[in-house]
């Protein structure tokens, strides 16, 4: 309450002031203008900042520790271009100078979106990324040309542990948030975390194809078939193994390509598949002599 009280006091003798001034200037029959245009000025300064504390909450609140040193940044960035503002404005409202205000604020503008466009691409993605939510935290997704496990979103980048051939590397990616809005986002788990995969083995054209289809079949369904029959009723809709024939060349040498697609868990394809090659690999040595 005592500091609402002082700047009450504050507001009324800054008020007071500026009346003053408008009314020496232009003469006592000018005294409502006066008040008028000191009361709008001292709104604006109100205004300011409020969307500055403003500002600068939303963005302390949705970011992390490790955002410290941008939020910095990016507030004290923030905090001048408004009071920049604010200062044309209120020199248009004094000297009635309001198209070379107008064109000022213009450049200011342009300068600043020219000198940091990378940042205000950035923070654009990341509310993108906040307010659209294309992926979250523990999300396996591919940003552009890199993919993998979203780790973290901070202000300026998103962080995505790689993951190459569907093995985790150990190598962390800083994605710069603007590819949320410039790049195509794959995100394999939303929505459901099962996704189609495929082993393939090669084999003689005079194997047997049938028997070798068949026993792939059967370990994909030993290993997959619990999950692919939950999806079946989640879906209503028929998910079984599939398999594949193409005729496929080492060197001139003919060979035939057979694949078994299946679904599984995006985040445990890798093990899934090894799996699955182990039992194919015991069971149609015997087909192929």
């Amino acid at each position: 309450m005592r500091y609402i009280g002082v700047l009450s006091l504050i507001f009324l003798a800054a008020t007071a002031t500026l009346t003053g001034y408008f009314a020496r200037r232009e003469g006592l029959a000018s005294l409502q203008a006066a008040a008028d245009r000191a009361t709008l000025i001292l709104a604006l300064m109100v205004a300011a900042n409020i969307a500055i504390r403003g500002g600068v909450w939303l963005l302390r609140k949705y970011s992390t520790a490790k955002d410290k040193a941008e939020i910095k940044q990016i507030t004290s960035i923030y905090k001048y271009a408004i009071w920049l503002v604010l200062i044309f404005t209120i020199m248009a409202i004094l000297f009635k100078v309001i198209g070379a205000v107008i064109t000022s604020i213009g450049l200011l503008a342009a300068s600043l979106a020219l000198a940091l466009q990378r940042p205000i691409l950035n923070l654009a993605g990341w509310l993108s990324i906040v307010t659209k939510r294309p992926f979250r935290i523990g999300d396996r997704v591919d940003i552009g040309s890199v993919g993998g496990y979203v780790h973290e979103i901070a202000l300026m980048h998103t962080h995505l542990s790689v993951v190459e051939k569907e093995e985790q590397t150990g190598k962390v990616a800083y994605v710069p948030n603007e590819q949320a809005v410039t790049q195509l986002i794959i995100n394999y788990t939303r929505g459901s975390n099962l996704v189609w995969d495929q082993v393939r083995v090669r084999v003689p054209l005079s194997a047997d194809l049938a028997k070798i289809e068949k026993r792939m079949l059967e370990c994909v369904t030993e290993v997959t078939g619990k999950v692919m029959r939950e999806a079946s009723r989640k879906w209503k809709t028929d998910v079984t193994p599939q398999a594949r024939a193409a005729i496929d060349y080492v060197g001139n040498q003919p060979f035939v390509e057979i694949s078994a697609r299946y679904m599984a868990s995006a985040k445990e394809l890798a093990a899934t598949k090894t799996v699955i090659t182990k039992k194919i690999i015991s069971r149609i040595k015997k087909e192929i002599g």
